[in-house]
């Protein structure tokens, strides 16, 4: 089978073609309770399971399988909904915002956080899976050439 990437992932739309994408690739160690899909729409079904392998594939040799929460706040802000994640610290809650950015990657995510350190950590973070990102605070130059060069990114 040819080498999986997360273009390809984004652009299947079938839901068995993904089914059987997630049984090869993720291993059964890794992956979420088969029961967990039980409850969830096709539709939501599709996009964990798209967000499970674009993980995986995204993060290179660590091959990464996002949690039940990672994949229930990603199925829920990709059906309109809103999610809150109430997790310790280290937890993981900062791929409840790459899993979507990483799903569409054409869209702009806003992210909102209190600290200059932690919003350091989330660019490099978000950078680390191939998505652009920009900390926007006190520090941020006002020149008006760094939002040329961003509009033309996106």
């Amino acid at each position: 089978m040819a080498e999986l990437t997360v273009p390809h992932i984004l652009g299947l739309d079938d839901l068995e073609d993904v089914r059987r994408l997630y049984d090869i690739f993720i291993p059964s160690e890794q992956a979420v309770k088969e029961g967990f899909w039980t409850g969830f729409s096709p539709k939501e079904e599709l996009a964990g399971k798209k967000a499970s392998l674009a993980m995986f594939v995204a993060s290179g040799t660590r091959r990464i399988v996002p949690r039940e929460f990672q994949l229930r706040a990603t199925m829920a802000l990709r059906s309109g909904k809103d999610a809150l994640i109430d997790v310790g610290t280290g937890y993981g809650k900062t791929f409840c915002m790459i899993l979507p950015a990483l799903l569409s990657p054409r869209k702009i995510t806003l992210v909102v956080s209190p600290l200059k350190k932690l919003q350091e950590m989330q660019v490099l973070e978000f950078r680390t899976y191939g998505i652009s990102a920009l900390a926007i605070n006190e520090d941020t130059p006002n020149d008006p050439k760094l939002w040329e060069v961003w509009h033309i990114d996106l």
